[in-house]
């Protein structure tokens, strides 16, 4: 009998592969060390090492041909082109190529007062413009080189350890600072949020969404670790002694990663932070459950004790969530936030189509700030990223970015549907969107260089790992 020949795919090679994977591990775990990376110099040497991973990979690809690449550009077809698009746009806004009629009225002013003609664009700050589009095409190297690398299931568990051991030094960073006097970030006086949890991050908020995704995939590691004695035949008391001692013991690293996380969210006293993260932490833990098939009786015991955790660690640390829960500080308050959105709906009317430039936000609200707003707080952002991209980029395009988003979580949520075993890196994709889509509601969290970066990896391990591993190349 004239046997059968089994074409197989290509497989890159571990040594290849590690060669990259590492160093993009260092990439995210580097990227909160400088406030942030919220500082041109951080920033741009962020955008420089992801490109520089992006082109190794590149010419890798190049030189042993496409069949080394995990997944193709036709899986994500859509969101590619969505997103390519937005950039090719940022792009367009920075140049002075538009007719002179189409310019922002800022560049016939700027004319009229040097008294020469100059070369107008849709930006009113090109130089900003083009800084942005170099921090959002860093990202979107970020989510590839992920995508790419950790379609590898070896990869894959990595990164999620990786994540949650990142997550779980800077909090513990965050909570060495802040009970020994909260008065330092790294070799800086703390000029802002004293009396908060900041960690290496100026602003709370953002650390809190750092640490909301962190705490996403710490929690499923942490499961992970006694997840196989829910279902031995034992008997229940048995069964509890052997995870309270894994949990106690060998797992005693995935147990600190997750309580310090947790109690570090909680101490930064962000509100709708810590909202966000609690919303997409119990979504995670309802489709865990679901992709592991667990029992009625284990998951109603699950969630009993993660809400009695949390509780727990509300009530002895979450002093300054009450405070502002009770709005007994001086935050901002919702009146002011109230004014900014209403003055950004106004600015958004003048140019609803084109915008005016991608990051000039700051350069812009100014015309439009009204008297009645405090002097107390510099508005620089619009504490809202649906309108401020719409200001920016223009309705279209801004819908084109959100969509293009939209449309890598809904790969992820039918990877729930589509895989029969690792369903958790999906169900983690969907709660990491759930969680910045919520906070950008009513705060600036993504467009911190660390926190995209983070939700960018985060995206990319979920998308590959969203697809049964018989098809793990195309």
């Amino acid at each position: 009998m004239k046997a059968e020949s089994v074409r197989t795919a290509p497989r890159i090679s571990s040594n290849r592969t590690d060669s990259l994977f590492w160093p993009l591990i260092a990439l995210v775990a580097l990227a909160p060390l400088p406030l942030a990376s919220n500082r041109p110099l951080p920033a741009a040497l962020l955008a420089l090492c992801a490109g520089t991973l992006l082109s190794i990979w590149a010419i890798r690809v190049a030189t042993k041909g496409p069949g080394t690449i995990a997944v193709t550009v036709s899986r994500l077809r859509w969101p590619l082109i969505l997103f390519g698009a937005v950039a090719l746009w940022i792009l367009v806004q920075a140049m002075p190529i538009m007719p002179q009629d189409w310019a922002d009225p800022i560049w016939g002013l700027a004319a009229e007062a040097l008294g020469k003609p100059l070369a107008g664009s849709l930006s009113v700050n090109p130089e900003a413009t083009l800084t942005g589009l170099m921090r959002l095409l860093s990202y979107a190297a970020i989510f590839w080189l992920s995508l790419q690398l950790n379609r590898d299931p070896h990869h894959a568990r990595r990164a999620l350890a990786a994540i949650a051991l990142i997550g779980g030094a800077y909090a513990f960073y965050g909570l060495l600072i802040y009970f020994t006097g909260n008065e330092w970030i790294l070799f800086y006086r703390k000029w802002a949020y004293q009396d908060a949890l900041s960690s290496t991050f100026v602003n709370r908020n953002s650390y809190a969404t750092f640490a909301g995704l962190c705490l996403l995939c710490a929690t499923v590691w942490f499961i992970d670790s006694f997840r196989h004695f829910l279902s031995i035949n034992r008997p229940l008391r048995q069964r509890i002694v052997m995870i309270v001692e894994t949990i106690f013991s060998r797992a005693l690293l995935r147990t600190l990663a997750a309580l310090m996380l947790l109690v570090a969210l909680v101490l930064t006293g962000s509100r709708a932070g810590i909202a966000s993260s609690l919303a997409a932490f119990f979504l995670l833990l309802l489709t865990y459950a679901r992709g592991r098939n667990v029992r009625a009786p284990h998951a109603a015991a699950a969630a009993i004790l993660a809400i009695s955790i949390v509780g727990i660690i509300v009530f002895l640390s979450g002093s300054l969530l009450s405070s502002r829960l009770a709005g007994l500080d001086n935050d901002l308050s919702a009146i002011d936030r109230g004014i900014v959105y209403s003055s950004t709906l106004d600015a958004i009317e003048t140019v609803p189509w084109t915008g005016t430039g991608y990051s000039t936000y700051r350069n812009v609200f100014a015309a439009y700030r009204p008297s009645s707003l405090s002097s107390r707080f510099y508005w620089d952002k619009a504490h809202q990223v649906y309108l401020e991209n719409a200001l920016e980029l223009g309705i279209p395009a801004a819908l084109a970015l959100n969509i293009s988003i939209l449309l890598l979580a809904w790969e992820a949520l039918r990877g729930l549907w589509r895989r029969r075993r690792q369903r958790t890196y999906s169900a983690i994709g969907v709660a990491a969107t759930i969680l910045v889509g919520l906070h950008s509601l009513l705060d600036f969290s993504l467009q911190i260089p660390a926190v995209a970066v983070l939700y960018a990896f985060i995206m990319g391990l979920a998308v590959s790992q969203s697809w049964p591993s018989s098809n793990r190349t195309r």
